[in-house]
């Protein structure tokens, strides 16, 4: 089943790349260098946090000599701290160089953040809910250069140390049942693959951006087992289908080895299938397909539409149609620059319930 999907996605997005190749700008498109910074206040509730406050700030830049058709860099660094006094600090940066020949991300997060874990499996009951309180240190680096028009090669690195001061009594972490339920330190390395044709890198109307990657997480890189993680994310946009943006995703997640919870594939969250609680559902595998559907409304508000199906299982040749959960819902967008940055404002629901969610960032 694995080498299947590997095989379809290659031959697919191979084909999509070299059929179309850009031309190149000409030499009087060559900017000055644009720089700018925006403060903006954050605030949200969600179940797991109740009210949380704090600031977010985005800076924007091109280096001079750019090309119109030339990436902007972002890096920004964000601070939000909750009435249940949890902290969340992250910095990233998205970096662009070489007229897109050559990209960087990073990731580096500090969070004191409460999730619910309900077990592992694709129909764990509402009642399984317990609490838990994780204090994580997440570091990811990810350098990719292109090796033909829209084609990326490159490599993944990822850290996570994690503790669990606060778990539910009796529950199964407290039980130690699961691994990772001590808390747990993993760091892992890989190749990926990227095929990116979008026009626009935050609010892309056309073009697609298919991704692949395998982190391989040693003992002998510091992780306490041994286990690895295989991921696809298919995407692709479409205009020209009323006044707004069709976005349709695929996603299929595989883990193999000792692999802790915290790394089994999860579905639920503020990007994947919202209407479900943050992990909601994890096991070794997972397969995901969302759509949305992105409008204009007026100045820089805009809306959207989205559904998703997602389950999970211990094996994907084990999944059945009937076990695939359904959520969607709508929200607005507010436009923050003239490079298509948003924030947006989700409502979702589930079999699960509604719950809200409030991001600086499409969901895919």
């Amino acid at each position: 089943m694995r080498t299947l999907v590997l095989s379809l996605f290659l031959a697919g997005s191979f084909s999509a790349a070299f059929a179309q190749i850009p031309d190149q700008p000409p030499a009087d498109s060559l900017a000055k260098r644009q720089t700018r910074f925006n403060i903006y206040p954050v605030a949200y509730y969600t179940p797991e946090t109740q009210f949380a406050f704090g600031t977010k700030i985005i800076h924007v830049r091109k280096p001079k000599g750019s090309y119109d058709t030339d990436r902007p860099s972002t890096f920004s660094p964000t601070l939000v701290y909750t009435t249940r006094k949890q902290i969340l600090t992250a910095f990233t940066t998205d970096i662009w160089r070489k007229h897109n020949r050559l990209h960087f991300q990073g990731v580096v997060e500090y969070n004191d953040y409460p999730y619910f874990f309900f077990g592992v499996g694709n129909d764990t009951p509402e009642e399984a809910k317990e609490a838990y309180t994780s204090r994580t240190v997440n570091v990811s680096a990810q350098l990719e250069r292109r090796i033909f028009d829209m084609v990326y090669l490159g490599a993944r690195y990822e850290f996570k140390y994690e503790t669990l001061p606060k778990v539910a009594p009796e529950g199964q972490l407290a039980r130690q049942e699961i691994l990772g339920s001590e808390g747990f330190t993993a760091s892992g390395v890989g190749p990926m693959l990227l095929i990116d044709s979008r026009n626009n890198i935050f609010t892309p109307s056309r073009g697609h951006y298919h991704q692949l990657s395998v982190v391989y997480f040693p003992k002998f890189l510091g992780s306490e087992t041994n286990f690895s993680r295989y991921k696809f994310d298919l995407r692709k946009y479409f205009s020209g289908i009323g006044p707004g943006v069709l976005a349709v995703q695929g996603m299929a997640t595989f883990t193999h080895g000792d692999t802790p919870f915290q790394f089994l594939s999860p579905i639920g969250g503020v990007n994947v299938m919202r209407g479900l609680l943050e992990g909601r559902f994890r096991d070794e595998d997972a397969l995901v397909a969302q759509v949305d559907y992105r409008f204009p409304l007026f100045w820089k508000i805009g809306g959207a539409v989205f559904g998703g199906a997602g389950q999970v299982n211990q094996r994907l040749d084990k999944s059945r149609f009937s076990d695939f959960h359904t959520a969607g819902g709508g929200g607005l967008r507010y436009k923050l620059n003239n490079e298509g940055m948003v924030v947006r404002g989700d409502v979702a629901f589930s079999q699960e319930g509604m719950y809200l969610y409030f991001a600086f960032s499409e969901a895919f």
